[in-house]
């Protein structure tokens, strides 16, 4: 191979390498858009998951509290119920004595 030929065969490969760095470069700013995106999407998620579970967290204290107060007015009711059923026997124990 003489020195012509050694010289087009290294600048075939520069060229070569040229273009598959320039591809290289091209796909690379490709992925990094695509990276950017992604994290805006994943932010963007992120704050409608963290709105979700802000949301879930007061449904879930509302709820509690409902439970809470109907656990207090049940009581109430099972006060007020077994001091009629007081007064009722004491009306029958009279009934009965008279």
């Amino acid at each position: 191979m003489n020195l012509s030929e050694q010289i087009d065969s290294i600048e075939l490969k520069i060229r070569q390498l040229v273009s598959q760095m320039e591809r290289i470069q091209h796909e690379n700013t490709a992925l990094q858009d695509e990276n950017k995106q992604l994290k805006a999407e994943l932010d963007r998620q992120k704050g409608v998951s963290n709105a979700l579970k802000d949301k879930l967290e007061n449904t879930q204290r509302v709820v509690d509290s409902q439970r809470n107060g109907k656990t207090e007015q049940s009581e109430k009711l099972r006060e007020q119920l077994d001091q009629y059923i007081h007064e009722i026997d004491k009306c029958i124990e009279w009934l009965h004595k008279h």
